[in-house]
């Protein structure tokens, strides 16, 4: 008898060829509808309900399977079976037979031991460990009232399991006491260690992060197989070597990221426990994720060798598979370790070919790709989602033989099995992208449209991006079409700015996979935890609906209706998330379209986006209901390489102030606001949505014209021009703009500053020396910030609020601040120093420093992260975060890590973030946020304020203050992130200023 082939291909398998922990248990959507089976060892409520057999050399009379705990996937499986159950055919068929072996594949168990169940009735125990996660198992044979019954299951589960095979009232007691059988249990498995609830949750992380990275979506499964990993080893011990799995997994999703370092140490740690793992394709994995690993590093030859050796590991648990034969290939699809190995070696294959590939090798890639597909379709497997990553893989060489007619045809056929496996995700989407790549290059633009916009169309459903470098050929596309003229270059312009918006940098998908996990969990907002928890379920609910399709590989009009529902519940489930979190689409950089735009800026106001790809970019510019867009003839690696020189120019060093880079400022206006010219002339505010490099440069610095000499506070800088307010998206300005146009709070400010840092101790366990030794040591150096205590407390007195409205020194703590009710205060201020990540490679999310509560073992008390300040409530005009560096060094990390930063905020109830880029000077920082607060104390808007009070110190300088700060070190480093308080609904950036301040 076979185990039926529905139970054994599996909805999730993943890039990562391991299948799904539940391969051998019924998935069942009314698994705890059953009758009543008393408690387990762990007294948890237990279930049972019929099941499917399971192999067995006689008749099956009856099969149950027992859930406990809420678990949603069996226990434990009990079959009655028919014959005699003497002590002979006990042994016998403990020993060996089809149910023994059918035992093996799935879980490896030690010799029998005799033994009996409750009420004295014979039996054999087996003491097992799941190959799939390393689980103490049990397995019994024993006499039951009609013959032999054979069971099998968590340890925890062994009194439901003996009080069924005895043929007792299911929520009974057990006669004769506690039995000898669930005595060796508990001795030999520690049942008491975990349960049912322990095991169920385990295997839903773990297939919750197949599921993520089959989607792609590296970040989320990271956190999914590091909580699987947490309960692993909380339960089973930390060198446990059943773990490696899961660790394999993680480390495979943070090298998808580029986090090599910190994948490199979980690997070497898998590959020390891997050979004592249950699971014998373990140590094969573990050269098949390195191979992934030195791929990731950009290493194509060491991943050549190491794939080959998986290859080689894989090979030698199917040796069928290339051995000559008759029939089918049923007898692999009935063993899930050789099932896993046969995965393994068709990814292991395909890897190996984009290694090929990528090492010049594109004819033996291609060949080498077209032999993983044959592999799976030798052995009856060809799941769409591995076969669309093959033909991917396939087109992968052909595009470097410059073959762009070929790859295409095979990228718009790996498309169509992305569509079937996980219709309307990411995979789907890149693919008709990097088609619509390679049509454009074959000069066939209209083909690569349709491939552009079937793509875009998944995006915007899906409100998830793509790497930039996918997204600029569809802008080179849309521009080469509205060059040629006609009707519709009015249109393909505004398309053009829509596009812009798909592109997402990899920091920026962290963080918003970091709001949406810590909104899913918000212990704040119990509505907000609902819906988005259950938005959540209704896309784990779509993927396993489509990946039953996948698997089914036939027409099915019942399933599909079952999608359309789930299609319709997933609806419902957004409206529900956006009506208690208005917020949420912002944090989901949901994309919004030029009219939406243009209706949102105010009649004096115009809106500039950019997009950097490798070589090229673009500006585009919304005004007055039009769009503009222009490309800029140069890459993402020069424009970072000028903003690294205006920033290192701009900020302070060791020998003092340097001589200000005025070349590079005036070419990056050349490029990016230059071509613009005809469109923003005239725009008293100025709304830039930067990109990557641009995020780290404070706009108002740069310079429409050369600098006379050393006369720095005459020089046309922006910021004479325009008010410049930055946003991180134009999406985010909409959003915002939609909120009114100030805070309703009864109160005018809080301030806190002149932080006490943790000490080099509490940092040294924050940041383990193993891992995080260099960033210790970086947060160590961070300084008391004395200056600030002045900068806070004139602020306070400015606005007129009480005394104790200024917290600082050691009362500058978290759970300070959080007692506040920062949602009662108008102007919420915060002088300290922020973490970022770009500075330090051991944190994942920016943070803010403040002071540690007493007696606090490590600094992660003292940071606030940006995924907590979700959780805080505001109803601020501005947050002034007057941090050192906030801006970060340049370069992705730091911008990117500030743009969440103020998401964080804007969700949590700011209009505005007022931030330095560098270090700041404290008579400069004190004077830009008094008089910036001065004059939106007058009714200026925020951006109005902030330019007047740095075009005072412009004019200043020299007369009433130093000439040396007409230096952009003294008067650029702080700008608006987002609106603040607007001046009225038309947003004008000079509407009622009051007049300069005089010193």
């Amino acid at each position: 008898m076979r185990v039926p082939l529905a139970a054994l291909l599996l909805a999730g398998l993943s890039a990562c060829t391991e299948p799904s922990p539940d391969a051998y248990v019924t998935r069942s959507a009314s698994a705890t509808a059953g009758e009543p089976a008393g408690t387990d060892a762990r007294n948890e409520a237990c279930q049972v309900q019929p099941g499917r057999a399971t192999p067995a050399d006689r008749a099956v009379l009856r099969a149950r399977e027992v859930f406990c705990g809420g678990w949603t996937q069996p226990a434990a499986r009990v079959v009655e079976l028919q014959g005699s159950a003497s002590e002979a055919d006990l042994d016998a068929l403990a020993a060996s037979g089809l149910w023994r072996s059918w035992l093996e594949q799935r879980v490896t168990c030690g010799p029998p031991t005799r033994t009996t169940i409750a009420g004295g009735a014979s039996a054999r125990l087996l003491a097992c460990t799941r190959r799939a996660g390393g689980w103490p198992h049990v397995a019994v044979v024993a006499a039951g009232p009609s013959g032999p019954v054979v069971a099998d299951g968590v340890a925890t589960a062994m009194p439901v399991i003996e009080r069924l095979a005895a043929g007792q009232s299911s929520g009974g007691g057990g006669a004769g006491g506690r039995s000898a059988a669930l005595e060796l249990a508990v001795a030999r498995l520690s049942a008491g260690a975990f349960g049912a609830s322990d095991v169920g949750r385990y295997e839903q992380l773990m297939a919750l992060g197949r599921d993520l990275n089959q989607t792609e979506n590296f970040a989320a499964a990271e956190d999914a197989y590091r909580a699987a990993l947490a309960v692993q080893e909380r339960v089973l011990g930390r060198d446990n070597p059943n773990a490696a799995t899961a660790m394999l997994h993680l480390a495979v999703n943070l090298s998808n990221q580029k986090r090599l370092a910190e994948a490199q140490m979980l690997l070497d740690r898998a590959a020390t426990l891997a050979p004592r793992a249950a699971d014998p394709a373990t140590a094969a994995r573990v050269l098949h994720y390195r191979g992934l690993h030195a791929l990731n590093a950009g290493e194509p030859a060491a991943a050549v060798d190491l794939l080959q050796q998986a290859e080689a590991g894989y090979i030698a648990l199917v040796p069928n598979l290339t051995a000559p034969r008759e029939g089918d290939a049923s007898e692999l699809l009935a063993d899930p370790l050789q099932q896993s190995a046969v995965l393994g070696l068709a990814e292991a294959k395909r890897n190996r070919a984009v290694a090929l590939s990528r090492a010049g090798r594109g004819q033996e890639a291609s060949a080498l790709a077209a032999e993983a597909r044959q592999v799976l379709r030798r052995a009856g497997l060809e799941p769409n989602m591995m076969v669309g990553r093959s033909l991917r893989t396939e087109a992968g060489a052909d595009i470097r033989l410059g073959r762009s007619d070929a790859a295409a045809g095979l990228l718009e056929r790996a498309a169509g099995r992305f569509g079937i496996a996980a219709p309307g995700e990411r995979p789907e989407a890149v693919t008709l992208f990097l088609a619509g790549q390679q049509r454009l290059r074959a000069g066939r633009r209209a083909e690569a449209l349709s491939a552009f916009r079937a793509g875009a169309d998944i995006l915007r459903a899906r409100q998830i991006g793509l790497p930039v470098g996918l997204v600029i050929p569809y802008l080179d596309a849309l521009d080469q079409e509205a060059a040629v003229g006609g009707g519709a270059t009015l249109a393909l312009r505004a398309e053009m700015f829509g596009a812009a918006q798909l592109a997402q940098r990899s920091s920026t998908a962290r963080y918003v996979q970091q709001a949406s996990a810590r909104l899913g969990v918000s212990e704040g907002n119990q509505a907000v935890q609902g819906a988005v928890r259950g938005l959540q379920d209704a896309d784990r609910e779509l993927r396993e609906l489509f990946a039953e399709r996948d698997a089914s590989g036939a027409q099915n009009a019942a399933l599909d209706d079952r999608i359309a529902a789930a299609q319709q519940r997933r609806a419902e489930a957004e409206s529900q998330v956006a009506a208690a979190a208005p917020g949420y689409r912002q944090l989901l950089l949901a994309a919004v379209d030029a009219d939406s735009v243009a209706r949102a800026l105010g009649p004096n106001e115009a809106l500039v986006t950019m997009l950097l790809g490798p070589q090229q970019g673009f500006v585009i510019a919304v005004r007055h209901g039009r769009v503009d867009a222009r490309r800029i003839p140069v890459g993402e690696e020069a424009v970072a390489a000028l903003v690294s020189r205006v920033r290192r120019s701009s900020e302070i060093g060791p020998g003092g102030v340097p001589r200000f880079d005025a070349e590079s400022a005036q070419e990056l206006h050349r490029l990016l606001i230059a071509p613009l010219a005809g469109t923003l002339d005239g725009a008293e505010t100025l709304v830039v949505a930067p990109d990557g490099p641009l995020l780290a440069l404070p706009f108002g610095l740069l310079l429409a014209g050369p600098v006379q000499g050393d006369a720095l506070g005459a020089a046309p800088w922006l910021i004479r021009r325009h008010a410049i307010v930055h946003v991180p998206s134009p999406q985010t300005l909409v959003t915002l703009r939609a909120a009114g146009t100030g805070s309703t709070a009864p109160l005018p400010y809080v301030g806190f500053g002149d932080f006490v840092p943790p000490s080099g101790a509490q940092f040294a366990r924050s940041f383990p020396a193993d891992r995080c030794g260099r960033d210790a040591r970086l947060a160590t150096g961070l300084g008391r910030l004395p200056g600030t205590r002045a900068e806070v407390t004139a602020s306070r007195a400015l606005l007129g609020a009480a005394p104790d409205r200024a917290i600082l020194g050691a009362d500058f703590t978290l759970p300070n601040m959080r007692r506040q009710r920062l949602d009662q205060y108008r102007v919420v201020h915060l002088a300290t120093h922020a973490l970022l990540p770009g500075e330090l490679s051991c944190l994942t999310e920016p943070s803010i420093v403040a002071s540690p509560p007493a007696g606090a073992p490590s600094a992660d008390p003292a940071f606030l992260k940006a995924s907590e300040v979700l959780d805080i409530k505001m109803d601020a005009d501005l947050v002034i975060l007057s941090a050192c560096n906030t801006g970060g060094p340049g370069g992705e990390g730091g911008g990117e890590a500030l743009s969440g930063l103020a998401r964080a905020f804007f969700y949590a109830g700011a209009r505005g973030l007022m931030v330095t880029h560098w270090a700041v000077d404290d008579a400069a920082a004190a004077l830009t946020v008094a008089d910036t607060l001065r004059r939106q104390q007058g009714g200026a808007s925020s951006a109005a304020s902030l330019r007047g009070a740095q075009m005072l110190i412009l004019d200043e300088a020299g007369r009433n203050l130093p000439a040396a700060f007409a230096h952009p070190y003294y008067w650029a480093p702080f700008v608006l992130i987002g609106d603040g308080r607007r001046s009225g609904s038309a947003a004008g950036a000079g509407a009622q200023a009051p007049a300069p301040a005089r010193l």
